[in-house]
């Protein structure tokens, strides 16, 4: 799974993790941001920098459109 140009490694079972958010109180599920920081504070994720801005399946689209402007 990626989250905004991040890749996310479980480091426990998902299931695991789907526990911890179902106990989640309601108010810390309406974002999933934070849902991701808090899963990533606990140690249940871990996040690789894999950020680009590139989205990779538009590239070609995205170096045509470059290249007439």
């Amino acid at each position: 799974m990626k989250f905004g140009g991040m890749k996310v490694r479980n480091e426990v079972p998902i299931e695991e993790i789907n526990d911890f958010i179902l106990n989640l109180p309601e108010d810390k599920r309406d974002s999933w941001a934070e849902v991701t920081e808090i899963l990533k504070e606990e140690g249940l994720i871990s996040m690789e920098d894999d950020f680009s801005t590139i989205d990779d399946e538009m590239l070609d689209a995205q170096v045509e459109e470059n290249r007439r402007i």
